[in-house]
């Protein structure tokens, strides 16, 4: 078969040269690009950044304050243990008043941590769905998008189960590879340099297939798929920039743990006399992190649609517009 003299080529079609500059420093683009999306549409992002704030600084402080009186409790109880006889009706009193109290701090605790990750879920749809939005060059009221995340969360929420469940399946792995070593070799060989070397590439190897977790989130939201065929279709998009999702990772992650270490610091020194300026602070900052970071992956979700040159629809008005790999695919409830 001729080819046309007229005809262009795919934009993919001639095989990637080895080692791109781009394909390992491509994430400084996506780092430049990111910021851009919050300052195209800076009320709707500032707006879900501060709901975000808000609601998880209320969560954490009626943590606080619902549990410490059961703690406080439970630490003074546990102390007349040693004072009494074990063998008196006093000592069984104090035993299951210790039970009910670890009862109440356990299911306080369930509930606190069960709250705090729908709401990282709902937050982290809402600014995936934003930057989406964002990306089109349309705008929404924050009522319309939060409607539109009511609307959607199932999709995020199955596919959050499964990339939960294959953390614990990772961690599971990790204990099992560690338990032997701990068993076979002294404790001494085993805390040295070793260990460090197994940690550093435990952690480089769950930040390479966080990658792929990542964006099968993103995909959740800007596309109708969730669970395994967003996984599926996160793997497919991801081909061939893994290296600038891996960087990505390790650089929200390092910079994550610098403003812990950082906040701690400051922290001590500035607020040494108060309990709850200190977590308010990280909880809010690991929260902008977050947010930032998946602004990030919504940019690479984008790029990864132009290098596999997909073809993509976006609904405007009455009429469907195709165009290649330039809009963001919008589900139909989530339409530009």
């Amino acid at each position: 078969m001729m080819m046309d003299s007229n005809t262009k080529p795919l934009k993919n079609s001639s095989p990637p040269s080895p080692l791109k500059f781009y394909e390992l420093l491509g994430f400084v683009g996506i780092l430049r690009e990111a910021p851009k999306l919050f300052l195209r549409n800076g009320k709707l992002m500032s707006s879900i950044a501060i709901l975000m704030i808000c609601l998880s600084s209320v969560l954490l402080l009626m943590n606080i304050i619902s549990i410490k009186p059961s703690i406080t409790d439970f630490i003074f109880k546990a102390s007349f243990l040693t004072l009494t006889d074990k063998s008196s009706p006093e000592f069984a009193d104090l035993i299951t008043s210790l039970k009910i109290d670890l009862r109440l701090v356990v299911g306080l605790e369930g509930i606190f941590i069960l709250a705090f990750s729908f709401t990282s879920l709902f937050f982290a749809t809402s600014s995936i769905l934003a930057s989406g939005v964002t990306y089109c060059g349309k705008n929404l009221s924050v009522k319309e998008l939060l409607s539109r995340v009511v609307k959607l969360l199932k999709r995020p929420f199955v596919t959050w189960l499964y990339i939960m469940l294959l953390h614990l399946g990772y961690c599971l792995f990790l204990t099992a590879f560690l338990v032997p070593l701990v068993v076979l070799f002294s404790p001494k060989f085993t805390l040295s340099g070793f260990s460090i070397i197994v940690l550093i590439v435990a952690v480089l190897f769950q930040a390479y297939l966080t990658v792929v977790w990542n964006l099968a989130l993103i995909v959740s939201v800007l596309e109708e798929k969730w669970g395994i065929e967003a996984l599926g279709k996160a793997e497919q998009l991801i081909k061939g920039s893994k290296l600038r999702g891996l960087f990505l990772n390790i650089l929200f992650g390092a910079f994550s743990v610098a403003v812990v270490y950082g906040l701690k610091k400051i922290g001590n020194i500035a607020f040494s006399g108060s309990q709850i300026v200190i977590p308010l602070l990280l909880l809010n900052s690991m929260s902008l992190i977050r947010m930032f970071s998946l602004m990030a992956y919504t940019v690479l979700y984008y790029e990864c649609k132009e290098t596999h040159g997909e073809e993509l629809e976006m609904k405007g008005g009455d009429e469907y517009t195709k165009v290649t790999a330039v809009t963001p695919l919008l589900s139909s409830d989530e339409e530009c």
